[in-house]
């Protein structure tokens, strides 16, 4: 009770961690990871959250014959809308072919748009006088015209209602066209939109709807409908699926296999399994810990800063193993001294390294951001963990027996002698990797990859659809958007008007080559209350149409047309709002081009940019030109290029402060210049070496990536702490510091970079290339630090 009354300041620590626990929940937006005031992202974002239908599953189907690609198509279609508890709506062709009567209402709401002058034409063409010579002319076409198309519109039309004028039939998208939305020009490849039913709210809700549907199709597929017919998914669910499918292997995974590197060296190391058993126990301790207080603080996880996971472990483990070696390597020293000793070196080892990933969050990169903070706190409660709790259950009963281990190696290790040849050796070795670096980075210098690739998951089926999309059906070229946003319809539509003269003369300039605005589809308010009194007068004449169509030869069934396009005026009229069309067919058009929220209006526009790798100056160029308010012009395509931007001219504000963290460290360890310059020239060493191995491995620098420069700073310097610290501590004899300090860092480091290497198996691009790149990173700063560290050391101490 005593014993318990003693610690009760650490019981007092369960309560954030319980509460955190509650707390922790997981973000898998890729955008998420990116800094939020990039107008790139801010545009990406507005895209995805108004312009992506969320719970749409994309469904591609391939095959030899169009005729079976086109009925497998219907099949899956009418199969999928029978499956009600899943499934909200399937669309595999135009909703107003499968609905032509809702075609209507979009008709409807076009001529209202129209300027009255344009609108007073159709009134002209409609008026009594005018009437039998139109329906004359109607039956006539009907009779020579030799196009389904016409033939079927007219029949059902034949008051050509439906011919819009030339500046807004392409917005109608001809209401028998649009296949080339669903399917490719040689009908062998086609698209699915399916729209499930649950909210799949979070990303287990869309993992667990995805598999189910998967599970249904694949079920399917042995039908004879969908036989040699290949079926390949993406969309949100999809992506979401595999995302946080990814998180939970990179979590999982990762860290597993950094925890069975460090049972294994440790035991190979010192074949005991008490203090194995007991580092592990407290490794996954502190990484629940550190997970934890990281739901306490952010509450929610991204797809990135899971990560930490593997790298914590990998770091954590490191002042267990130096504690551990310490103790074998001084068997006489008590608890107190041997936590003395290697207490320094593990505070300034946490300091910088700490510092150096909590520093990560001035990348402007809010994922990195939020790993380094995590990491940063597993660092902190990892050295009080280890320092204090580690090594007091071992020493009682090991004592003797570590005793007896340490006599045996010091009467059986010799000291490694810094002969003269070794010496020559390692200034020989040094000058050749400067030598063979300078000339290759002479030939060619690092590059740097902008491409938005380091953010997207590896191995994914729904890049890899998306890519075979924009390939069967002609679209090679990702388009850019451009998005006027504003608080009621006419501010939008001011906004659309300012934009298409700018994006005009980007295409005389040869910015860009072509653009499309929703100008047509998006409400004109004062253009529908000048037709107001006109569509009213329409209204009223319904019956003189019906009466003047049926004594022209038409049936009841071409009124049809007629009198969806009049009630939905006559519905528009009964509201004194702006009028918007509300059936599925319009929506299905207009939620592609427009979205309404609670406080704004939005409406999106597609601009082609030219091919060619000028095009990046263009659209430079475009936009400076376009308005700065209430506009964002945004794509994928620019992502790259504007992150890249981003995180170069952030470097310095990262680099800056961690230098001088780690300079402030080296001087307050070890108040000796000299010193301070060798554990620079570590680094700077380390870090050319690192740059030569990246050239001839083919990697290259990303977004991502980048941030180990910062990172290995911060954690390189911890070698060259250890070994000029155990330098002094035994004056200069390289043999006792490599059998004690190397022999722990030698293992240390090790599980570090299997911390980070184990990373390289993350589902993210971004993060396998960081954890690769800190990986040999780590390797070639320990190396230089046991091996030639100590040669350089001797020759600038040579008293």
């Amino acid at each position: 009770m005593k014993r318990a009354a003693r610690f009760w300041p650490l019981w007092l620590l369960l309560i954030p961690i319980v509460v955190g626990l509650l707390r922790l929940g997981f973000d898998v937006e890729v955008l998420n990871l990116l800094p939020g005031k990039a107008p790139v992202v801010q545009g990406l974002k507005l895209y995805q959250q108004n312009f992506s239908n969320a719970r749409e599953l994309i469904i591609t189907l391939e095959g030899a014959e169009p005729e079976a690609v086109e009925n497998a198509a219907r099949s899956l279609a009418d199969f999928l809308r029978r499956q009600t508890n899943l499934v909200m709506s399937a669309t595999w062709q135009p909703p107003w072919l499968e609905h032509p009567g809702e075609g209507a209402e979009l008709i409807a709401y076009l001529w209202l748009n129209q300027p009255p002058q344009l609108f007073g034409s159709l009134t002209n063409r409609l008026a009594p006088e005018n009437l039998p010579s139109l329906l004359t002319s109607t039956r006539d076409r009907l009779a020579t015209s030799f196009s389904p198309e016409d033939i079927g519109r007219l029949s059902y039309d034949p008051l050509d209602i439906t011919r819009l004028p030339e500046s807004v039939a392409s917005a109608g998208a001809g209401f028998g066209q649009g296949q080339e939305l669903f399917a490719s020009s040689d009908g062998q490849f086609r698209i699915m939109f399916v729209e499930a039913k649950p909210d799949l709210a979070s990303y287990r809700d869309c993992v667990k709807w995805y598999k189910e549907i998967k599970s249904l199709i694949g079920a399917e597929t042995n039908t004879a409908s969908l036989k040699g017919v290949t079926i390949h998914y993406t969309g949100r669910p999809s992506f979401v699926s595999e995302i946080g499918g990814g998180m939970e292997q990179d979590m999982g995974l990762p860290s597993l296999g950094t925890l069975g590197v460090i049972a294994l060296l440790f035991y190979i190391s010192h074949r005991r399994w008490r203090p194995l058993l007991w580092l592990l126990t407290l490794l996954v301790l502190i990484l629940a810990g550190s997970l934890a207080l990281g739901g306490l603080f952010y509450g929610r996880l991204n797809v990135v800063s899971l990560g930490f996971a593997s790298i914590l472990l990998g770091l954590a483990e490191d002042y267990g193993i130096v504690l551990y070696q310490e103790s074998r390597s001084h068997p006489n020293l008590s608890l107190k001294e041997i936590q003395r000793e290697a207490a320094p070196g593990i505070f300034w080892s946490a300091l910088t390294t700490s510092g150096a990933f909590l520093l990560l969050n001035l990348s402007g990169l809010p994922g990195l951001g939020q790993l380094g903070t995590l990491v940063a706190i597993g660092i902190a409660l990892a050295a009080v963990v280890m320092l204090y709790a580690y090594l007091p259950p071992l020493l009682g009963k090991e004592k003797s027996t570590l005793a007896a281990v340490a006599d045996l190696a010091h009467e059986t290790t010799r000291p490694v002698a810094s002969t003269r040849r070794y010496n020559a050796f390692i200034w020989l070795l040094t000058a050749l990797l400067v030598l063979a670096g300078a000339i290759v980075f002479w030939q060619r210098p690092p590059r740097f990859d902008k491409s938005p690739d380091a953010l997207k998951p590896r191995n994914s089926e729904a890049y890899a659809t998306l890519d075979l999309i924009k390939k069967r059906m002609n679209r090679e070229q990702e388009p850019l958007w451009v998005m006027a946003r504003g608080t009621n319809e006419l501010v939008v539509a001011n906004r659309l008007r300012e934009i298409e003269p700018v994006l005009q003369r980007a295409i005389s300039n040869g910015w860009i080559s072509t653009f499309t605005l929703p100008s047509q589809l998006w409400p004109q308010p004062d253009n529908q209350a000048g037709n107001r009194a006109t569509a009213q007068t329409l209204v009223r004449q319904k019956s003189a149409f019906h009466q003047v169509v049926l004594t022209n030869g038409f049936t009841t069934n071409s009124l049809v047309l007629l009198d969806n396009v009049l009630q939905t005026w006559a519905s528009a009229m009964a509201s004194p709002n702006v009028f918007w069309p509300s059936n599925a067919n319009s929506q299905w058009i207009l939620e592609k081009l427009t979205a309404r929220t609670t406080n704004e209006l939005l409406a999106i526009g597609l601009i082609h940019p030219l091919p060619g790798p000028g095009k990046n100056a263009g659209i430079t160029s475009l936009e400076k030109a376009l308005p700065h308010e209430g506009v964002l012009l945004s794509g994928w395509e620019l992502l790259g290029t504007s992150i890249a931007r981003e995180v170069l001219s952030d470097m310095p504000r990262v680099v800056i402060p961690i230098l001088l963290l780690v300079l402030i460290s080296l001087w307050l360890a070890y108040r000796n210049l000299k010193d301070v310059f060798l554990s620079v020239a570590t680094i700077v060493f380390s870090a050319f070496c690192l740059a030569l191995v990246m050239h001839f491995a083919g990697w290259s620098w990303n977004m991502m990536n980048l941030m180990a420069l910062p990172l290995l700073l911060g954690m390189g310097v911890d070698f060259s702490i250890h070994i000029q610290l155990a330098l002094r501590r035994y004056h200069g004899n390289l043999g006792l510091v490599r059998d004690s300090m190397g022999r722990a860092l030698l293992l240390a480091g090790s599980t570090t970079v299997a911390g980070f290497a184990s990373l390289s198996l993350s589902t993210n691009s971004g993060i396998a290339s960081l954890g690769a790149v800190c990986g040999a990173g780590i390797l070639i700063s320990m190396l230089v630090a046991i091996y030639l560290l100590p040669v350089w050391w001797k020759a600038c101490h040579r008293d």
